[in-house]
């Protein structure tokens, strides 16, 4: 009989150990984790982020002949009649806002031609021309980097009739100027890679 208690107590042991290994996969089973070491900081919290600014506004345009007397009235309403030896200029500021820390951008012009009568069109010659912040735009173009204030430019055209035109070539006829377009474009940004 004695045997039969060790046998017994040989078969508790391993049931015991047997549920304890049981208890350890199903606590493993059941999402329990073991704790490793760790840390966290946070890092470009709350940055703020600001857009910069490339805009082109318009000012007040007017008219001079060549006498310099403002006539800006007069040629909108169409009552202005030009001669031979007379030059109408249009003159308008207008003012550039270009802000941003890699902005670079250009300005330029285009000027919409003469239509109309072709005798009196062929007597007038139209031609424009820019000044930014004060410096002559040579060609059509030029280059805009970004300021602090804002920046002035220039812009004219000028329609004049030739002063030999003689007899009656021209008279009572009518021309269109269809207009000077400034535009203001963003260049590209250059990366690193």
């Amino acid at each position: 009989m004695a045997r039969t208690t060790t046998t017994a107590s040989r078969f508790t042991a391993w049931k015991a150990v047997a549920a304890v290994g049981a208890g350890v996969v199903l606590l493993g089973a059941g999402g329990a984790t073991f704790a490793e070491w760790s840390d966290a900081e946070q890092s470009a919290t709350a940055t703020p982020i600001a857009a910069g600014v490339l805009d082109l506004a318009a000012g007040e345009g007017s008219w001079t002949n060549v006498a310099g007397t403002d006539v800006t009235a007069a040629v909108e309403n169409g009552s202005y009649l030009i001669v031979p030896g007379d030059a109408l200029t249009y003159r308008e500021t207008l003012t550039i806002d270009a802000k941003g820390d890699l902005l670079t951008g250009v300005v330029s012009h285009n000027l919409t031609g003469l239509t109309g009568d072709a005798e009196l069109r062929d007597q007038l010659t139209a031609g424009a021309e820019m000044t930014l912040n004060g410096t002559p735009v040579v060609g059509t173009s030029a280059p805009v980097t970004a300021a602090d204030d804002l920046q002035r430019l220039d812009v004219a055209v000028t329609v004049a009739f030739d002063e030999s035109t003689a007899g009656l070539v021209g008279q009572g006829q009518h021309v269109t100027l269809g207009g000077l377009d400034i535009s203001l474009t963003q260049a590209p940004v250059v990366s690193a890679g």
